[in-house]
Parts: C-alpha cells; structure tokens; sequence
C-alpha cells in the first residue's frame, strides 16, 4: 500500500548467521546508507530469557568482563539499549549486583559502518574483526540457554 512518507522499496538487507535454532546469532543488514554488524538475543523467548536471567544471576561478573573489556566496548559500546522492566524480574532481588542486566528483555550489541567503509577492499577484514570480538558474548549467551 502507498504510503506518501515512507519509501517503496525496503532499503536494506539482512541476515542472521551461524544460527541454530534458540541460539544467539551473528546479524548482517546492508542498507543504502549504512551496514550493520550485530549479534545476541533479540526479545528471546521467555524460557530463554530466564536461562539468560539465571546465567547472569549466577556468573554475572564473566558478562561483565566481557563487555568491559576495551577492545569491545570499543567497537561495539553498550548493550543494545531496547525494551527494559521498570523492576526486578520476579525471583530476582532488585537490590541484585546486576539489576541492570536483569532487567533487560534484549541482550545485543552492534557495530554500524558506513557506505564509505563497506566499499573498502578490506572490508571483509573488518567484519571478520568485529565477528571473533563478539564470540565471548555470544559463547556466553548459548551457555546459558544450553546449560
């Protein structure tokens, strides 16, 4: 249907990667005006989010070693900032030492290039970077819906 404010044609392309059913994947969109690099769990199921919760709850300190450490937060900053609870998941203190991770309903991060950057010749370089930066955080994730 026509619609006067929004473009006609999808302007991107995307694909998840490396997938298994359940698992957190590896996300590649290139668009028009950009290229995103993602990976995690996008709004996962309950079960798998309460394994993720318990994960965290349990071993919260390896997920935050992982996204402190420099050459991460370097290429990929934050989690990816979406949907939270106002409170603590039921069965979590909400005076917990990892609230803030608790209470997330996304656990993603992401790297977005420009054009100018996908039309390098190294490129694929620079994906195959950000992809063995992610792994820990995504080994992280499928050990705790695996576990």
């Amino acid at each position: 249907m026509f619609h006067p404010n929004k473009p006609i044609y999808k302007d991107h392309l995307g694909a998840g990667f490396d997938k298994k059913p359940k698992t957190a994947d590896f996300y590649f969109e290139l668009g028009i005006d950009r290229c995103i690099f993602a990976g995690g769990l996008w709004r996962p199921e309950p079960k798998v989010l309460r394994s993720v919760r318990e994960t965290i709850d349990y071993d919260g300190e390896e997920l935050v070693k992982i996204l402190n450490k420099k050459s991460f937060k370097t290429r990929f900053g934050e989690l990816f900032e979406d949907a939270k609870l106002t409170n603590a998941p039921k069965g979590f203190a909400k005076d917990h030492k990892h609230i803030e991770f608790l209470k997330n309903k996304t656990f993603a991060v992401f790297q977005e290039f420009s054009t100018k950057e996908t039309n390098k010749a190294k490129f694929d370089d620079e994906l195959i970077a950000a992809y063995k930066e992610m792994l820990p955080f995504r080994r992280y994730l499928n050990k705790a819906i695996t576990v």
